[in-house]
């Protein structure tokens, strides 16, 4: 999904840190352990050569205790050199010294267990067993399944995805920081899960989706869900079960793989209503007016010119 001035993240699975094996089932992924381990990571890149291009990131718009790199690759054609912001996370790995052939599937298993095992019977005398919460040490060690989860969608699906993350890129960034890239994802990939791909016209019909259910989003306050399936993802039910973790939060689009992590409680400030303004906007025009209007005056019109002035394919 990364292409032209999309950014990187790299997730590092952590055996062990400075001699000392970690278990997250026990606890040892504190917050001062990640910080403690995010500022090594961070030192370790400055000693080599990085000072100016690494910083360490304790809230980003969606992970905690991330270390942001400028690295500088070759580009595609292999003729000029170009700026990729990398973000490295530091992941627990759960299933140490196993020989599954699947890690992810394996990882992910072990995470999500007792979030998605059903309440046992208990009786009323009894407290009840606890509800899950959101953790974003969990959320961080699920990277591998929800990659798994987005490279089995289809290559028209994936190009309306890269449109409005590009949209939101060049026409909306500077004026609405730190909207998640990861939410436009499970945003478009949610409004796929309605419609039929296999018609001429889906793309432009999922955009308009996707606009739409971004809308809905902020202003009904309609919980987006990816139904990822039993491999991956969780029941719909069970999503509710989860709803005391994000039911005040104003608005709500699930992880696909964790229901207890909402991706728009980024932890920092979202003019979210200004964002379904410009969605509503973005599909007026699309529906009811010009090509001119569409490619030279909407907020779509940064991110046309982007790729003209590339030449690549978003």
């Amino acid at each position: 999904m990364v292409r032209g001035a999309f950014d990187v993240d790299l997730t590092v699975f952590v055996n062990e840190f400075r001699g000392r094996q970690l278990s997250y089932m026990a606890g040892d992924w504190s917050d001062g352990m990640q910080r403690e381990m995010q500022r090594a990571v961070a030192n370790l890149l400055r000693d080599q050569g990085l000072r100016n291009h690494v910083l360490e990131v304790e809230h980003g718009t969606h992970y905690k205790h991330c270390v942001n790199l400028t690295a500088r690759v070759m580009s595609v054609g292999g003729n000029k050199m170009e700026a990729v912001d990398m973000d490295i996370k530091l992941a627990p790995n759960v299933v140490q010294g196993s020989q599954v052939a699947d890690r992810g599937k394996a990882q992910r298993d072990v995470l999500m267990a007792d979030v998605l095992r059903q309440p046992a019977r208990f009786w009323f005398w009894s407290r009840p067993p606890p509800k899950p919460d959101a953790d974003p040490v969990r959320e961080a060690a699920l990277a591998e399944a929800l990659t798994a989860v987005v490279v089995r969608i289809s290559d028209r699906v994936k190009a309306v995805v890269r449109l409005l993350k590009c949209w939101y890129k060049y026409g909306l960034q500077a004026e609405i920081p730190n909207v998640p890239s990861v939410l436009l994802e499970t945003v478009v990939l949610a409004a796929a899960q309605r419609l039929d791909m296999s018609k001429h016209e889906a793309e432009v019909s999922l955009f308009l989706a996707a606009l739409e259910l971004l809308d809905a989003a902020v202003t009904r306050r309609e919980v987006v869900v990816l139904e990822a399936g039993p491999v991956w993802g969780y029941t719909r039910a069970q999503a509710e079960s989860c709803r005391h973790v994000w039911r005040n939060d104003p608005v709500v689009v699930l992880h696909p793989i964790d229901p207890t992590c909402n991706l728009a409680a980024a932890g920092r400030t979202i003019h979210w209503h200004r964002l379904a303004s410009k969605a509503r906007a973005l599909r007026r025009v699309v529906l009811h007016d010009s090509m001119h209007d569409l490619l030279v005056c909407s907020s779509l019109a940064p991110a046309v010119a982007a790729m003209f002035q590339s030449g690549r394919d978003f």
